[in-house]
């Protein structure tokens, strides 16, 4: 993977929350309300051969798919991790090799802890009720907190992409930390679920202080809810956020 720094000095903090593309857009959606409300300084910017073979146009300028590191510098400083995409490459191997860069590449900036946010799939139940968050940590101790919050936890399972591996391997390497995942659906993933990125991100602001109003994002979930509720069941098109959508920018 190919790092490109941003700024002269990189900054330190001791926690990176991590929020790429998947169910339900959940932990994009929530990645980028934090960068957006927070006046987030990116750091560092991260391309990869595994990254899906095309170019992002915007307003007629091409660049590459790429993933980027934001700073958040609040009470308690941390990281955010978000991006266009995940690798999507043909071998299992990659997906490993790319998860491996970023716990090298966060250990020079003194991170110790990685919180992941993601979706989990609950089908057509998301049309009826408030998403919840579930959790899988890397210990104990970090689960029994977020538990005690108001997380749940799922009996078993399994987590794919960046949002677990991050954590597997970086357990083997000392870090710390914990994935939460809203409670969506995977018809929702083409516009995103602002209700369950909510769910996630006051869920983390009750665990470490985020430093951000999360007001907007909140109307945005109710709004984005009466709308599911109004349904009887899933659509055949997912329902698009209520305007204005900055808050998934």
């Amino acid at each position: 993977m190919d790092v490109v720094t941003l700024v002269d000095e990189l900054p330190r903090a001791e926690r990176v929350l991590v929020g790429l593309p998947g169910i339900g857009r959940v932990g994009h959606v929530a990645a980028a309300y934090l960068i957006n409300k927070s006046n987030a300084t990116p750091v560092a910017q991260f391309t990869s051969p595994y990254f899906p073979p095309q170019v992002v146009v915007e307003h007629g300028i091409l660049r590459l798919l790429s993933n980027t590191l934001y700073y958040v510098d609040s009470e308690e400083p941390y990281f955010v991790l978000t991006g266009d995409t995940q690798v999507v490459g043909s071998a299992p191997s990659e997906f490993y090799e790319y998860v491996l860069d970023f716990l090298e590449f966060f250990k020079g900036l003194g991170v110790k802890e990685i919180y992941t946010m993601a979706g989990i799939d609950r089908g057509p139940a998301r049309w009826s009720g408030s998403p919840g968050v579930v959790v899988a940590a890397t210990e104990k101790e970090i689960l029994d907190r977020f538990v005690e919050l108001g997380a749940k936890v799922d009996e078993s399972g399994a987590i794919s992409g960046a949002a677990g591996l991050l954590l597997g391997l970086g357990a083997q390497q000392g870090y710390r930390g914990a994935c939460l995942m809203g409670e969506t659906s995977t018809q929702l993933t083409m516009h995103g679920d602002p209700g369950a990125a909510f769910a996630v991100l006051s869920l983390l602001d009750k665990y470490m202080p985020l430093g951000v109003d999360l007001s907007e994002l909140e109307d945005a979930a109710h709004k984005f809810d009466e709308i599911l509720h109004r349904m009887t069941a899933p659509p055949e098109q997912e329902p698009k956020p209520p305007e204005p959508s900055d808050y998934i920018r």
